[in-house]
């Protein structure tokens, strides 16, 4: 608001200044010349006033509002990254390989492949069939099925007794059966021959 005034105030000031500058030139040749003629003795003419130029404005022309430009933002200071310094490669030393010795060699046992000896029994003493030396498996019976004391499983020796002297059936070896004893199977394998085998 202030610049449109101001600039109004210029343009009437000029439009003054052009007006006055104008009156001035023209008003000295009016009055100079009478001051310096002669008097004239004939009766003086009417002065005839020349007609002054009417004043033209100049027409008022608006000035442009004035656009102020936004503030100048400096960029900031660039920063440039230090160098980087790459750390130089590691060498590694190379794996260190101990020499394999060889392996000392086992002395032979006598020991086949799978196990057994030349004579048949493995390194715990039993043949292929389970037999030690003594002709015992591992639950202390022979091959007939006895162990050291002539009993096979059940308790029975070779004739049939137990370890009390009667068989399955409740007979006697001494021929005094139990009360509960069998007495058609105790008669039985008194009248047959002793073969030595059990229940004989």
């Amino acid at each position: 608001m202030s610049q449109w005034s101001r600039s109004r105030g210029k343009v009437k000031q000029v439009v003054m200044l052009t007006a006055a500058a104008g009156a001035l030139a023209l008003a000295p040749a009016a009055l100079i010349v009478p001051a310096f003629a002669t008097p004239d003795q004939s009766p003086a003419a009417p002065a005839t006033v020349a007609p002054a130029t009417p004043v033209t404005q100049a027409p008022v022309t608006t000035a442009p509002p004035v656009t102020t430009a936004p503030p100048v933002t400096t960029a900031p200071p660039v920063t440039t990254a230090p160098p980087v310094t790459t750390a130089p490669p590691e060498t590694t030393a190379p794996p260190v390989t101990t020499p394999s010795l060889p392996k000392p060699s086992e002395p032979d046992d006598g020991y086949g492949p799978d196990g057994y000896g030349p004579d048949g029994y493995d390194r715990a003493g039993y043949d292929r069939f389970g037999y030690d030396r003594s002709g015992y498996d591992r639950g202390g019976f022979d091959r007939s099925g006895y162990d050291r004391w002539g009993y096979d499983r059940w308790g029975y020796d070779r004739w049939g007794y137990d370890e009390h002297g009667y068989t399955a059936h409740g007979c006697a070896r001494s021929g005094a059966d139990r009360p509960d004893a069998d007495r058609a199977a105790c008669d039985l394998r008194r009248a047959r021959p002793s073969t030595g085998s059990a229940g004989s």
